[in-house]
């Protein structure tokens, strides 16, 4: 079953690897698709912004270019969605957006759609799978686009909160009281906090366990990172007092440490049976490594290739492959084996080695061989064309290449005649080939003697 497993597993990865340049803009075009529709249907104060059109041409950009770009287009269009109903609630969101989207590009090494990535998946608690991830495939500095994920979430929130305010009579201390009751309400999203908190200790854990060199580190430290994720969710609510689903938290942890387990199967597989432990040095150095081999399953690759009596018998051996799994024609395995079953319908005998649909591995001259292998020198029967036979030798009855009186069903190799006659004459016709080589191996004794007695 494992076996299996990991034949599907390599199956998956060669296929995205042959087309990766196709998948990777296809499933980028989806987050995007799904990341401008949730922001739309959460802050769609302006319809203008919500049609179709405008979310297909950001997904198809966000597509081919950087994550960056995606994150970009989010936090542009939430914008243009904010500035629809506040002017002045657009400005402060711009300027938290500009610091957000600074600290993103500066440490997000690669990993900045996670700041969209989040938002997507935090109503359904999937989350949680994120920091998890992160810890097995990045570095510490993945906290601060996890982080970035985290606010632009709770801050759709507080947009929703203030997106109805309206201001009659602007002036400074008005604005100052404005922008101090969203400034009070961000810093009041004790939830915010925990969450980043604890993400930062997820991926910070996952990664410090994962490098220690012990076996099952990847699993055992996603296991952990799991737990760290619901004791510290659970510890959070009750310290902060903050309503929150322990049977939710715990569920959907445990789904989301799979999902991580999956993706870390899907990028090594190491078999901690075969640990080798190496010593070496050098001018500055001794080195003590610990070598554990990845798990490589080997494709059976299973090319059948069968001949009929009508293709071409001229095709070189060099066509067919030469490995280990390669299926003999005439072996159990191949099609049509049990066709005849091994069976001489001329002669009423079986066959010494079955029925040979094509190309018989044992015979390597390029040999055509219908029935048995050619390159068997022992007369065996050849229902057409002699593989055995050099030069295409016409062998109308008798195997002129075996010498033991096999069966040659009479096929003449030179204009491609098959003599249906055959049958009803075939004893004579062996009866006077077997004549004609008494009477050749006689003429060649008689020539010897009397060359012998011309030189005496």
């Amino acid at each position: 079953m494992l076996t299996k497993i990991l034949e599907i597993r390599n199956i998956a990865i060669d296929t995205y690897r042959k087309v990766r340049h196709v998948v990777n803009p296809i499933i980028k075009f989806i987050i995007a698709l799904l990341v401008f529709s949730n922001l739309n249907s959460a802050i769609g104060f302006n319809s203008s912004f919500t049609k179709t059109s405008i979310v297909l041409i950001l997904s198809l950009v966000s597509a081919f270019t950087p994550g960056g770009v995606m994150v970009f287009f989010a936090m542009a269009l939430t914008l243009l969605h904010v500035y629809s109903v506040s002017i002045y609630l657009a400005v402060l969101i711009l300027v938290i957006f500009i610091a957000l989207y600074a600290l993103l590009m500066r440490f997000s090494n690669g990993n900045a759609i996670v700041a969209v990535l989040i938002p997507l998946l935090a109503p359904l608690n999937l989350h949680y799978a994120v920091p998890l991830v992160l810890g097995c495939v990045a570095t510490p500095v993945a906290v601060m686009p996890c982080a970035c994920g985290v606010a632009f979430y709770y801050l759709i929130d507080v947009i929703k909160d203030f997106s109805g305010v309206t201001l009659e009579d602007v002036d400074v201390d008005i604005l100052i009281d404005y922008y101090n009751d969203i400034l009070n309400v961000m810093i009041d999203q004790k939830e915010m906090y925990i969450v980043i908190a604890v993400f930062a200790l997820v991926i910070l854990v996952v990664f410090l366990l994962r490098r220690i060199p012990f076996d099952y580190s990847f699993l055992i430290s996603i296991g952990v990172g799991a737990v760290i994720n619901i004791i510290g969710l659970l510890v959070g609510s009750l310290k902060f007092d903050i309503s929150m689903s322990v049977g939710s938290i715990i569920f959907m942890t445990m789904i989301c440490a799979l999902i991580a387990v999956a993706a870390d199967f899907m990028k090594r597989v190491l078999d901690y049976t075969a640990i080798e432990h190496v010593q070496f040095e050098d001018d500055d150095f001794y080195y003590y490594v610990k070598a554990v081999p990845k798990i490589k399953i080997s494709m059976s690759n299973h090319n059948i290739r069968i001949l009929s009596p009508g293709n071409d018998r001229s095709q070189s051996a060099d066509a067919y492959p030469d490995d280990e799994d390669y299926v003999s024609a005439y072996s159990e395995q191949a099609p049509g084996y049990d066709l005849y079953n091994g069976y001489d319908e001329e002669t009423g005998d079986n066959y010494q080695g079955g029925y040979d649909d094509g190309y018989d591995r044992a015979g390597r001259g390029g040999a055509y061989d219908d029935g048995y292998d050619g390159g068997s020198r022992g007369g065996a029967y050849d229902d057409g064309y002699d593989g055995g036979s050099r030069g295409g030798v016409y062998d109308d009855g008798y195997d002129r290449a075996g010498r033991d009186g096999g069966y040659d069903d009479g096929y003449d190799d030179r204009n491609g005649d098959y003599y249906d006659d055959y049958e009803e004459e075939d004893e004579n016709m062996a009866m006077k080939y077997a004549m004609s080589d008494v009477e050749a191996e006689y003429e060649s004794d008689f020539e010897e003697d009397m060359d012998f007695d011309d030189k005496n």
